[in-house]
Formats: C-alpha cells, structure tokens, sequence
C-alpha cells in the first residue's frame, strides 16, 4: 500500500504529547532532557540551520514555500525568501531545505531544495542581497540541478548540506538526497538504477562553472534527513521504510562513490524484492526499528557534539509517528530518551553552530533540547 507518510500522516497526528511507545524511557547517567519551545507561530516548518560563523541567527524553511529568520529572540515579519509561487506543495513536495555556502559571509550564496510546480526537483542557487542581510534577492535566482519525478507526489528527498572537511579545506561540495520517485515499493526501480538520479545521494562542487552532481550512494528509498558529523565529516542518514521497517545508514568521510544500501531489494535488512542487484559494495543499515511498536517514519537527526556531556559523541534520531526519541552511542544499543512523546509531528532536528540541537515540529514550533 501506497504510504505517503511526512506530511499526509503528519496532518493527522493530534497536536498534544503522543502516548509512549517500545522501551521505557531513559537517560544518560541519570541526565534528565528537557525540550523548550524556542521558536512558535511558524507554518509547516521542515527545516532550520544557520549561516557559518553565526549565533544569534537561525533560518526556518516553511513547506509552502518562506524562509524566515528568527534573530535575537524574535521572529521577523518579513520573510528571507517567499518563492510560493514555483512551489508545489501537494503531498511530500513543497521546499524541503536549504543550505549556506561555507563562505556566505563573502559571497552571499544559498542553495534550497525544492519541488516545482511539475513536480520536478530542483537544486537552485540565490544570493542574499548586498544591502539588507536579512533579506535574498529572488531575482537572483540560478537553477544548478533539476530532476524529474514524474507520476507520484511523494520520495523527495530533501535535504541538503555542505561537507564541512571540504569547507575547511577551502572547497563547497553540496550533499544532495533524494527519494526513488514514489509509488509503492519503487515501481521504476529508480533506487537500484544507476543511471536515475532518484532513490540517491549526490554531491557536487557548486564553485565550478557548471555544477555537475556525482552519485555518492545508491539503493535510498526516501533519505529525508541527514547529516555530517562536524567532528570528521561522517555521514548519518534516516532512510523512510516502506511498511514495516526503517533503517539508518552510515557512510565514512572518504569513502570511495558507489555505496549501495540495498533497497528495494531489501527493506533494513530485511528481503522486500526478489531481484538480482549488484552487492559488491552493499552496505547495511547500522540501525533499524520496526512498525510494529507504532513508528512509521525515520527522522536522521545530528551526532551530538555541544556542551551536553552526557550526550557528546551520541547520534540522535526520532519518529514522526510516535514522538520517540533516541541516542544511540556508536556501537550500542539505542537508549529512548525521556523527552519522548513530548512532541508532536518531529520533521527534522537542526543543530546550532556550536553543536547545540533542536527539534522541528511541523506544527510550528521549534524546540531547544537541554537538561
């Protein structure tokens, strides 16, 4: 059955705390986390980062198509950057995310990712207007990367980020997720196609004069969310199961293009498709859960590596459906962690620049994590 679950099912999760769901909840060494509404009166929101370099500053995408600002405890009126009008919205699509170039400060380059009004993604590049930092020029606007998506509204993807070990060395190579395409149980077979730009994860230098993106992974049903670890730049995404099982794969910074994490033919670990793929670089999830204790929907959060202790050097990740939370130390089991059910409609985590993490609800609020 066809499950078109970030958003559709999102609208249907009452706005209260969700009942508790799997293990009991836990802390680290007797750590209780709170979580703190910090930003409100947002609309859909699916997304916050901030520019390099900045703290007082956060950037929130909206689904509809807005990006707002949120300075110095207050959120302004005044959107960033309203593209309503090339955005679809129906569904999975709408704008998805967005990203700074590591020299935004100089250069005043972003790059957002979003669904056009055919349905296509698109990879597109503004700049920030030299007059007013808290406003982008829509005029602005280049066009690096379109990719078709014909047929079905859900498995965007949609997430972008910067390598920070390049950014450090002076390049800007864009990370760029997306889904296989829609439809149940990848009707294309887009993931496992290595000539389709679906069910991938991209990158591509966007200094060069004519970006081109090259295939980093393969065989990723719907990667909404993931993230680099700041400390060495290894990747953690949370790739959306099909009906039964949702999965988290690793990927180290360094490795050679041409991972394959399996799907269709497999779901995590499980067998979902009898088809022969190639398996020399197959790669398995380090972490999968079950439907079976309610969750439908995998959110990659951030390997945490802000002041909490208890929490430095443990990856967080959630479920839309549910509300639960983890940490998980690499190597370990995952601990459900206590802020658990505590909200509603979870879409993303967003990390501040000097490592501190927030939770994004769809409802519109954001959420600051601490103790």
């Amino acid at each position: 059955m066809l499950r078109t679950r970030l958003f559709l099912r999102a609208a249907l999760v009452p706005l209260v705390a969700l009942p508790l769901a799997g293990t009991q909840p836990a802390s680290a060494a007797g750590v209780q986390y709170t979580v703190t509404p910090a930003i409100t009166g947002l609309n859909q929101s699916v997304y916050m980062t901030a520019p390099p370099g900045e703290y007082s500053r956060y950037f929130i995408v909206e689904k509809g198509g807005l990006i707002r600002i949120f300075k110095g405890g207050v959120l302004l009126g005044t959107p960033f950057l309203n593209i309503s009008s090339l955005v679809s919205t129906d569904s999975e699509r709408g704008l998805l995310s967005m990203a700074f170039d590591p020299r935004y400060a100089s250069n005043r380059r972003f790059y957002v990712y979003y669904t056009n009004l055919s349905g296509s993604i698109v990879v597109a590049r503004f700049l920030r207007m030299a007059s007013n930092a808290n406003r982008a020029d829509p005029s602005s606007r280049r066009v690096l990367l379109t990719i078709p998506h014909p047929g079905h509204s859900n498995h965007n993807g949609g997430h972008l980020a910067f390598d920070p070990i390049a950014a450090r060395n002076g390049q800007a190579i864009l990370y760029i997720s997306t889904g296989d395409g829609g439809g149940a149980g990848d009707p294309n077979n887009n993931a496992q196609n290595k000539s389709s730009r679906l069910g991938k994860l991209l990158r591509m230098n966007v200094n060069d004069s004519q970006p081109s993106p090259v295939m980093v992974a393969y065989g990723l049903r719907n990667p909404w969310r993931y993230s680099f670890d700041r400390l060495n730049g290894d990747i953690r995404l949370g790739d959306v199961g099909q009906d039964s099982w949702e999965e988290l794969d690793f990927l180290k910074h360094g490795t050679a293009p041409g991972v394959n994490y399996g799907w269709r033919k497999y779901e995590g670990h499980h067998l979902y498709h009898d088809q022969k793929i190639d398996g020399s670089r197959l790669t398995w999830p380090f972490q999968e859960y079950s439907h079976s204790g309610g969750g439908c929907t995998v959110i990659g959060g951030y390997m945490y590596r802000g002041s909490i202790a208890s929490l430095y050097g443990r990856y967080l990740y959630a479920d839309l459906c549910t509300g639960d939370v983890w940490m998980r130390k690499p190597g370990k089991n995952p601990v459900r962690m206590d802020i658990s059910g505590q909200i509603s409609s979870i879409v993303s985590f967003a990390e501040g620049n000097k490592g501190g993490l927030y939770i994004v609800s769809l409802n519109g609020t954001i959420y600051r994590l601490g103790t």
